[in-house]
């Protein structure tokens, strides 16, 4: 599903003293199949540009378009957008609220409209696609679950719906490295059958760098750069110019080159930057 920002502006409280320029002339599409990472220094504008896509926030100034449907029209129907575009805010398991696993994760079919089995089945296909099983938890309250299984509730939740887009703000905020890295494998498996298109706000560079195959920048509500990882943390000046940090491959790949091993690879994830090495060391 193809979106389409044209020059969207958002001011947060305005013509008064407390008036805030929260986006500026933002303008940008998102292809279908494409993961999208969304990155900037906090109060850049990343989450309030991604609250715009299922109108949680209305447009004020520009146009959005996603898919067939205009986010600017004085009418939207909303409960066709909000099925095609799932969010998932930072700590998802804070919009956990039923009393069982299987009420939470319905909750959302239920309100688009499936019948009580349609969406007891979707339930069930979410929860599996997660990794979590059903019988064994649908029962249970999601506040019995561990961190890293109540954030995969939510996940499930969202994904019920089957939406084409999947919007996550920060999904591995308070995470340990091995929850991160399950969620993000997680959200790998889910674009090769479940959704289309992927958009990741992170200040992970390490999850930007691997996971994305594109990422716009945003500094002082403006966007700044619509690039690719390997452009923007290998060939630009932009990092250094930002309050954004380098992936660690990149600051050993680095390191290396200060050394004398200059690696021709990107090397953008640990598969890439150990590939790399292994690929010089033979040469």
């Amino acid at each position: 599903m193809r979106i389409e920002v044209k020059n969207l502006k958002y001011v947060y409280s305005p013509k008064s003293p407390f008036e805030k320029v929260a986006l500026d002339d933002i303008s940008f599409t998102v292809d279908s199949g494409d993961t999208l990472g969304i990155v900037g220094s906090t109060g850049s504008g990343k989450s309030t540009l991604c609250r715009h896509l299922n109108a949680l926030i209305r447009v004020q100034s520009g146009s959005i378009t996603v898919g067939d449907i205009a986010l600017h029209a004085r009418k939207v129907d909303l409960k066709t957008l909000r099925k095609q575009v799932g969010m998932l805010f930072q700590f998802p398991e804070y919009q956990l609220f039923a009393d069982t696993v299987k009420k939470d994760v319905e909750f959302g079919p239920l309100n688009f409209g499936f019948s009580a089995e349609e969406a007891e089945a979707a339930a069930k296909q979410a929860l599996e696609l997660v990794g979590l099983d059903f019988d064994e938890v649908a029962g249970k309250s999601p506040f019995e679950l561990s961190g890293g299984q109540m954030r995969r509730v939510a996940i499930a939740g969202v994904l019920a719906s089957k939406p084409s887009v999947l919007v996550l703000d920060e999904p591995t905020a308070g995470l340990d490295p091995v929850g991160k890295r399950e969620i993000l494998q997680l959200v790998t498996e889910l674009k090769k059958g479940v959704t289309d298109t992927v958009i990741i706000i992170s200040h992970n560079m390490d999850e930007i760098a691997e996971f994305c195959n594109r990422v716009i920048v945003l500094d002082n509500g403006k966007l700044i750069a619509d690039t690719t990882p390997d452009e923007l943390f290998n060939h630009s000046d932009l990092v250094d110019k930002t309050e954004l940090d380098y992936p660690h491959t990149v600051k050993i790949k680095r390191l290396l080159a200060a050394k004398g091993c200059t690696l021709d690879s990107p090397a953008l994830s640990a598969d890439q930057l150990t590939a790399a090495i292994i690929g010089r060391a033979k040469g």
